[in-house]
This record gives structure tokens, sequence and C-alpha cells, in this order.
């Protein structure tokens, strides 16, 4: 089979001649690997180079965060003005709707990272009254829906479909829950939930309304030739959810059901990113009609490899599953290689799994455990 087709049978469930993988990881482990690989002068060389990358490594695709495909990604065109310092453009464009965020160092890796929802601008407000009601919607204007950007590279939506072994995917501006937290502040957000519900429902409502209108725009803006929405919300932690599972319910997932009733009205794969244990409201989205959960974060509480096959194995697509909080770094490469042979002999060549870090690979990660991942799906 080749990548596509492997990953595409996958997500549909149906039989795979191995199980398909994905590559993703951090800039400073990414330049790691190229030089491993003697590739040089990663920045200006990633996108000639990353397809034999993928060759050496055994990875099918280079995924983002959320997207299956990193080099596929695309975005509209943002035309309002950008953020002052000591603000900072974020990859996920939320400065574009006013959340700020600042770019840091993780010391000893020289690894730059964004810090997103410093200085929240809600955060003083004490009623729906402080907010003005179309504070949100008015940013669509901010766009230019008539042309959609490669995030990554200047590759045109024409010539990503083209390429048998891509994927064209959209997805902007769709973590709803995660919106409401970084406009507000996430603790302010979740005291909201439980104690100034009129201000929380204004704000969820807000912010829900211009996720909706933003993927119908961007869905007409793909011309038809979108194959993948992806979104996150990291609705869950550790050990469970953030919040209860019927606030979920109740406010967020109506707006995710409309979502994605949309997206599939075009016949594009949805997919769902969240981190932690989120078992508790997994199979929601899973009826509303989410095609793969990503990233599958084993290390979690009920989310290892046995419970994950259990509950939702004949159910959807799962896309990670590889634990890069622990085992990556952690582990042997021993280690590594069995997980990645349980994972196998559980799904087998039935689909439903694309094999990946439940991550993007940090900078402490052992290269030899990377290799071992890849190795270990070659027998």
């Amino acid at each position: 089979m080749k990548k596509k087709e492997r990953i595409i049978s996958a997500i549909k469930l149906k039989s795979v001649d191995r199980i398909p993988n994905s590559y993703r990881g951090t800039k400073h482990i990414n330049i790691k690997l190229f030089n491993y690989f003697g590739f040089n002068d990663y920045d200006n060389s990633l996108v000639k180079n990353y397809k034999e990358f993928l060759k050496k490594i055994g990875a099918d695709i280079w995924s983002s965060g959320s997207k299956i495909s990193a080099f596929g990604n695309f975005i509209p065109k943002y035309i309002g003005p950008l953020p002052r310092p000591p603000y900072a453009k974020d990859r996920d464009l939320f400065y574009t709707i006013g959340i700020n965020s600042i770019n840091k160092k993780i010391k000893d890796y020289e690894y730059d990272f964004c810090e997103y929802g410093v200085d929240p601008i809600l955060a003083k407000a004490e009623n729906v009254g402080d907010i003005k009601r179309d504070f949100l919607i008015t940013k669509l204007d901010l766009f230019n829906f008539n042309k959609l950007e490669n995030r990554y590279c200047e590759l045109t939506l024409e010539e990503v479909e083209k390429d048998e072994d891509e994927f064209v995917c959209i997805g902007t501006l769709s973590s709803i829950f995660m919106i409401c937290c970084y406009l507000r502040g996430m603790n302010q957000f979740l005291m909201d939930l439980a104690s100034n519900k009129a201000l929380a429902e204004f704000i969820i409502k807000s912010v829900g309304e211009f996720c909706v209108e933003f993927c119908k725009k961007e869905l007409d803006a793909s011309k038809g030739m979108a194959d993948y929405y992806g979104t996150w919300d990291d609705v869950a932690g550790q050990d469970g959810m953030m919040f209860e599972p019927e606030i979920f319910k109740k406010y967020f997932l109506p707006f995710y059901t409309e979502i994605i009733e949309q997206v599939k009205k075009n016949n594009i794969f949805f997919g769902w990113h969240c981190c932690g244990s989120v078992n508790e409201v997994l199979p929601l989205m899973i009826d509303a009609g989410i095609d793969v959960f990503d990233v599958a974060q084993t290390s979690a509480r009920n989310m290892d490899l046995n419970n994950l096959y259990n509950l939702y194995g004949n159910k959807i697509c799962i896309h990670g599953a590889m634990d890069s909080q622990k085992l990556l770094v952690y582990g042997s490469q021993h280690d590594v290689k069995e997980e990645v042979k349980k994972a196998m002999n559980l799904w087998g060549k039935n689909g439903g799994l694309i094999l990946a870090p439940s991550h993007l690979i940090t900078p402490d990660t052992p290269v030899e455990n990377i290799l071992a991942l890849y190795e270990g799906l070659r027998g």
C-alpha cells in the first residue's frame, strides 16, 4: 500500500498491510535527527529534505501537533495588525483574536516555545455587561478567506493535493475551551464555570459561534481540496477532566457537533487532539462523528494501550499512543520496542491505529529511543 492509502485505511478502520505511523518532534530534536542522518542547514533545507528524512527514520508522514500532515497544513491569510512587543505571533494564530503570547526558551536546549494566554484581555470582566457582544465575531474581518497559505513552507493547495503522500489539512482557531481559557485566564474561567455561569456561558457562546463561522469560511476557502480537519482542545489533565463532563456535554459539545457536521458535509476527516485522561468525554466526541483521536497519552490515568484498545479499538482511529512523556525519555530501547510490539499485537492489521509519539518529541529524548520506535515497527 502507498503511504496515504495506508493512513486512510487506518482512519476508516479498514485493513492495512502494516500499521501506519507518523513522526512529530520539537525543532531541537528535529535538528538533532537531521544532523544524525547527515542533512545540513535544517532551516533552509527542511522542505527539500523532509521526505528523504522520513525514509531514513522509517515514518510514513510528518505530523504536526494536531494535523495529520505538518507540510500540508493551510491557514487563511491574516490581514490584521501584528502584536506589539513583548507579545509575539504564535503558530496557532491566537494572537489574531486578541490572545497575548510570549516567546520563551528552555534552558540548556536553546529551544523556543510560546506561552499562550499571557495578560488575558477578559480577565477584569465581572459580568456580561463588561464585554462587547461582538468582541470576537468581528475578528473574522481580519482574515482573507480567498487565500489559504501554507503554514510551514511555500507550497500551494494544488501542489499538496497532487502529492500522493500528503494530506491537505485545515482547522485553524477551533480550540473552543482553550480559547475561552486564554481570553479569560484559565483559573478564572474554571472558576466562572462553577460560580459565574452567566459570564462563562456568554464567553463560550461568543467563542463557539466564532469557531463555527471560521470553520465554514475555511471549508469554503479550501475549494474541496482538504482531506483533514484537525483541532485540539486540552480539556483533560493527567488524572482526568479539568471540569465536570456534564459541563462539556452542555456547553462545548453542541458547538463541536456543529463544526463536525460542517466538516463531514465536505467529506473531510475530523481529528480531535486532547491530552490527558479524557475517557469521560471521548465517547461523546466519537458519537458526534470524529474520525481520529489524537494524541492518546498512554501515561495518563486509564489511557494505557490495553484500555485504549478495549474501549475504542473498533470505534475510532487513534493517532499517537507511544508515550513521549516517560517511555521515550526515560525508557530503554528495549522498553520502547516492547511497547511497539504490544500495540502491533493489539491492533494487528485491522486498521484503527496510526502509531506515533504521543506528543511532539521533547529535547531531552535520546535519539536511540526515537530510532527504536520506528525500528520496532519494522520487526
